[in-house]
Formats: C-alpha cells, structure tokens, sequence
C-alpha cells in the first residue's frame, strides 16, 4: 500500500472535557477575530507521539501495545498556565512542568521504535509539551494583534492526567480513535 494512503494517527494526553472546551473557546475566539482556523482541526491535546501512518491492519497490534503501556504509565498532575509562542506562527497554552510529559515521551518513542517502521519525520526526539491555540495558518502578519491579544492575559488551571489518546484523521480533522487508562 502507497504511504500516502495509510491512515494518519497520533498519541497524546488531553485535558478533561470542560478544560477542553475553555481552550476551544480561545481556538474559536482567534478565529472569529483573526480568521486563524486550523487549530480548530483537533480537540485540545499535548503530542507525545507526533503524526505517523501505519497500515490499518496493525491498529489492533497498537492499540494491545498501548494498552499494556499505558498500565504501566503512571497517571500525574498537569498545571496550564499563561501563554506561550514559538517563533512568529505559532500561540499556545503553557505547561509548568515539563519533565512528567518528557519521560513519558521518551518511554512511548523507545515502545514506538521498536514495533513501527517509523520514517524519520514521524520521529520526534525532543519534545516541548504545550496546547496549540493557533498555528499553521497564523501569518506571519497576523502574529503579532494575536500574541498582542495573549501574552499578558492569565490562564491557570490544572488536571490529572488519567487517560492516553490515540487519534486518528479521519480525512478532515482528527478522531478520538482510542483512550487508554494511566495507572492511578
């Protein structure tokens, strides 16, 4: 089968449902007043495995995998706070500790490694955990009014990380396709 044809996933955390609509509120808000859209695609997530494709017939041998994997992954708390930007074309929700969400990004890729034929730029050796508010289709031009519109303004809130999210395109925008639960 041509790479191109084989469905697109991703693995990441995802706040709770009410925390996930306070950040898609903000995703609309840059629409409405930027026309900044794309964001929109996905429901509110931080990447541990950035976008791959597999054949669908080896979803069955990733989703045992990440099951057992995720039993093994010890469930911590998540502190979002403020706002943050990398370089000029992309805006984000800021993530106090780093270092729960790199280890377990380091545990997934070592898991991901050896079971997928991963191409190089389905690999992703650092990562810098965030919750995208706008990016690919935030201009250059339009950067500025706005990061203007976030850079001073307070966002805090945290939650318990409690369930790995496999995501899959459906050809538009990305499906919920699997959850898996952390060990409490």
């Amino acid at each position: 089968m041509n790479q191109e044809k084989r469905p697109l996933y991703f693995i990441a955390l995802m706040p709770p449902a009410k925390i996930r609509d306070e950040i898609d509120a903000l995703k609309k808000e840059i629409k409405e007043k930027h026309h900044v859209k794309h964001a929109l695609k996905l429901p509110a997530h931080i990447t541990l495995q950035i976008p791959f494709r597999m054949p669908e017939i080896k979803e069955r041998i990733l989703i045992k995998k990440i099951e057992k994997f995720s039993a093994q992954q010890q469930s911590f708390n998540v502190e979002l706070e403020g706002f943050g930007k990398f370089a000029k074309n992309v805006i984000f929700v800021k993530i106090k500790d780093h270092e729960p969400f790199i280890e377990l990004h380091r545990n997934l890729q070592d898991l991901m490694l050896n079971f997928l034929d991963l191409k190089s730029h389905e690999i992703s050796s650092n990562i810098h955990p965030h919750i995208t508010l706008a990016t690919r289709d935030l201009k250059r031009s339009t950067f500025p009014a706005v990061w203007n519109d976030f850079k001073d303004r307070e966002y805090s809130v945290s939650f318990k990380t409690d369930h790995l999210f496999i995501l899959k395109h459906n050809g538009k925008t990305w499906d919920i396709f699997r959850k898996f639960k952390l060990d409490t």
